[in-house]
């Protein structure tokens, strides 16, 4: 497949691999705002949209272990390229639970977890 790298997971339980094409995230936190290359990204959780339960925050984990939670900004819809037949679809940040860039993982890092 060549558009394997990302993983969006729905809020209805369902998920889907492929490429998400925005290229960078804006989140608004309680220091400023901060924009992030999505090479830098290992995952973002969306906070649901009537503001209960978890997370309370849109909260972003980078590849060099930040933590970041604030507000999306300048997100409402991710363009996504579907693995399974290439078709580009565009998805709204409501119906996301989470995206899982798995590219930008160093599996190569002393880091890195390994099984044994």
């Amino acid at each position: 497949m060549a558009y394997s790298k990302d993983l969006i997971v729905l809020r209805d339980g369902q998920s889907a691999s492929g490429k998400v094409l925005n290229k960078e995230f804006k989140i608004k936190t309680s220091f400023g705002t901060i924009t992030l290359k999505i090479s830098k990204i290992v995952h973002i959780h969306f906070m649901r949209p009537d503001g209960t339960g978890f997370p309370s925050t849109d909260e972003i984990k980078t590849n060099d272990g930040d933590d970041l939670k604030g507000r999306l900004i300048e997100t409402q819809t991710i363009s996504f390229v579907l693995a399974t037949n290439g078709q580009t679809v565009k998805i709204h940040r409501d119906k996301i639970n989470t995206i899982m860039f798995l590219g930008s993982l160093d599996t190569k890092s002393k880091n890195y977890p390994k099984l044994t």
